[in-house]
Parts: structure tokens; C-alpha cells; sequence
């Protein structure tokens, strides 16, 4: 994506408007503008069209028995889905079960858990591949396991794990509930993950050409949350506050264009990997990939083993190129990437990432000038 002669290949972190998302936001807020909790005939308009996008949201994903949330985006489903539910069912148990490479958003509300109301938490290491297994999840589960949080797709080195076979494996233990955070997921796989068996799941508006400041927490009907929030009951007691039609309807929209159009991004998107995994693979003396074995093209993360990497991050920047070295949730705190530390890597290898995260607005020209501004910088930089 190039504006005004930058190049974009920051797309794990935030994805630009798509304007058909833009119409339906800005047509939705000139003329359904009334409070959809009125109970007068505008408001009821409003409501109808707000309970419609519901529905079809889990048209969208099959997901008939499960319900929508609509929430400001994915930190706070995520801490909804984990602190609601482990909180509401902490009469069952206090130990919890989850990565070593999360995002930011679900370790932290898992460690809140753990220091404030004394719930147990067991973290998996990533294998040899980067994936979090079934038989990994399996082993961890004791009586006192209540709550399972595993993302679908890694934000930094674009880990895909396996869902459905983690989910079926939980299903045996009928206390034990499974959250997944799927914003690097959700239209942006070669097949997309069945989520049928993902009693809570989390999706971002601004992963997929939404905007920012919306997203979801789709839950199984059956499933209680303990609301973190008070007031006039809004989403069903879940999270109130005056609900946003025409934030709802953009990340409908948005859920539904990446899902129609999930099969020729990836195409697009595989062919940009491809080339810079070429450059990349010739230059294993400059530079190491953290990458699991099944390569998700979205995401492209390496380190440089000569200089350092926030060096290079910036001259690219100076050029007028955007890529990240660690997911921008957590970039001002960490002077290296947790994500590849929990690969095994070294401090050098974690210390010095680069990622680039793809996307099909990207072209082939612009990874060739990214090439040729690297080769530049790395021979520049002393």
C-alpha cells in the first residue's frame, strides 16, 4: 500500500479503511443516528438494524448457537472473555492455561487474575514448529482448569495453531472453557479455521480494513461472563453503555468483504512472501527467520545478526518504508520480542526483530524496494 510514496508493510498492527467499511460507517451515522435503546419508532429502527448485523456476523462465521458482544476491539474482548468468565466460574476452579507468546492484551489480564485474586496460570512454550498442540493443552489440564486461552494466528512471527483439534480436545473436559483471540486470523488464511467449538472468540475491526475502535467477543449462549462494567445494561448485561449501530455495521461490513475475498488476498499476499523469503533465505549470513515451519505469508519476521535491529527499523522509516520490530501493543516496554524469545531464540536473535506483515494492497514493486533499501541500510549502518 503505497500513500504519498510510503510503503506500508505494517498490516499486523493496523490495516487502512476500506472505503465500502467507510460508506456503510458514514451513511449509518447520517441516518440511523437514534439511541437504538429508545424505545420511540427511530430508535426501534436503529435497534432492529443493530440486532440484524448481529446475526448475520455469525451467518458470516457459522457460529448459530453462539452471541454477539460488540465491544471497542480486541483488549478489551479479550480481558471481557478472560476475566468474565474466569471470575464468573471461579467456584469450579482457579487455574488457567495459555501461551508464552500471546498478545500483550491476554497475558496481562491472565497475570491481573493471577495477583489479584490468586488463580494459577500454566504457560506453554511454542514447539520446535512455533504451534501450540492439542497434546500440549491435553497434558496441562488438571481438576482445577477452567479456562484455556490460545490465539489462532501469532501477531509477530504468524504462527497458525491448531484450533479445532485444541477444541475438540477440551470438549472432554466439560468445565473447562476455550477462548481464542483470532484478530491475525479471521480473513487472512489460506483455509479458514472452523470455530464451532471456540466457546469464546475474539475479532478486530482494524485487522481487516475496519476501524479503529471496534470489535467483538462471540460467545456460546450457555456461557455466563461476569460484566466488567455497570450501568443501563446494554448487550445483554455484558457491557454497557449506548450502543454504536454504525460501528456495528462496519465491522460487519469489513467481516464480510475479508471473508469474500479471503482466497485472492492470500494468493496475492503469498506471492510478496514468497519474493522476500527468496532475498531473505540468500542472506543467512545477515539475517535469521523466526518463522514456524508452516509459513503464514501475512507475517515475515527475521533478525538481523549484525546490526541492530530498532537501527534498521528507523533508516527504513527515514525512507520512507513502515515495518515494526515487536507487536506495536507493547513496543514502548519491551527492548526485545517475547514472541521469539519463546521460540528458544537468543537475546541477540529477540533483540534485533523485524517484521513485516503483508497485505493484498501491497505490491511486488514495493517488496523489491524494500529489498534494495535494506541491502542500502545494512551497509550503511556501521
Amino acid at each position: 500500500m503505497k500513500l504519498d510514496n510510503i510503503i506500508y508493510f505494517d498490516n499486523a498492527s493496523t490495516t487502512r479503511v476500506d472505503p465500502r467499511v467507510l460508506e456503510v460507517f458514514n451513511n449509518t451515522h447520517e441516518t440511523y443516528f437514534a439511541n437504538p435503546s429508545s424505545i420511540h419508532g427511530e430508535g426501534q429502527k436503529s435497534f432492529y438494524l443493530f440486532s440484524r448485523s448481529k446475526e448475520e456476523i455469525l451467518n458470516l462465521l457459522n457460529l448459530k448457537e453462539s452471541e454477539v458482544i460488540y465491544l471497542s476491539g480486541a483488549t478489551e474482548a479479550n480481558n471481557l472473555a478472560i476475566k468474565g468468565s474466569a471470575l464468573r466460574y471461579k467456584n469450579r476452579g482457579n487455574h488457567i492455561i495459555t501461551s508464552l507468546y500471546e498478545h500483550p492484551s491476554v497475558i496481562e489480564a491472565i497475570e491481573q487474575l493471577k495477583k489479584e485474586f490468586g488463580f494459577s496460570v500454566t504457560y506453554l512454550s511454542p514447539n520446535k514448529e512455533g504451534i501450540i498442540t492439542s497434546e500440549m493443552v491435553e497434558e496441562a489440564i488438571t481438576d482445577k482448569t477452567i479456562l484455556v486461552s490460545i490465539m489462532a494466528v501469532n501477531n509477530e512471527i504468524g504462527a497458525i495453531n491448531p484450533i479445532s483439534d485444541i477444541a475438540l480436545a477440551i470438549k472432554k473436559y466439560p468445565k473447562v472453557l476455550f477462548h481464542v483471540d483470532a484478530c491475525q486470523a479471521i480473513g487472512k488464511l489460506e483455509k479458514e479455521i472452523d470455530y464451532k467449538d471456540v466457546d469464546l472468540l475474539t475479532i478486530s475491526a482494524h485487522k481487516i480494513h475496519g476501524l479503529v475502535g471496534y470489535g467483538a467477543l462471540i460467545k456460546k449462549k450457555r456461557i455466563e461472563l461476569l460484566p466488567l462494567n455497570s450501568g443501563g445494561g446494554q448487550e445483554n448485561g455484558y457491557r454497557s453503555g449506548t450502543e454504536d449501530l454504525a460501528g456495528a455495521l462496519s465491522l460487519k461490513k469489513a467481516l464480510e468483504i475479508s471473508l469474500k475475498e479471503e482466497k485472492e488476498h492470500y494468493r496475492i499476499v503469498n506471492e510478496l512472501a514468497n519474493r522476500l523469503l527468496s532475498y531473505l533465505n540468500d542472506k543467512n549470513d545477515l539475517f535469521e527467520l523466526n518463522l514456524p515451519s508452516k509459513i503464514n505469508p501475512y507475517i515475515i519476521n527475521f533478525s538481523s545478526l549484525t546490526k541492530k535491529g530498532s537501527v534498521i527499523v528507523e533508516a527504513l522509516s527515514n525512507n520512507g518504508i513502515m515495518v515494526s520490530s515487536v507487536s506495536a501493543c507493547h513496543s514502548s516496554k519491551e527492548k526485545g520480542s517475547y514472541v521469539v524469545k519463546s521460540l528458544g531464540k537468543s537475546d541477540l536473535v529477540s533483540n534485533n526483530t523485524i517484521r513485516v506483515s503483508f497485505d493484498y494492497t501491497n505490491t511486488l514493486e514495493e517488496v523489491d524496494i524494500f529489498i534494495s533499501a535494506l541491502d542500502k541500510i545494512i551497509g550503511e549502518i556501521r
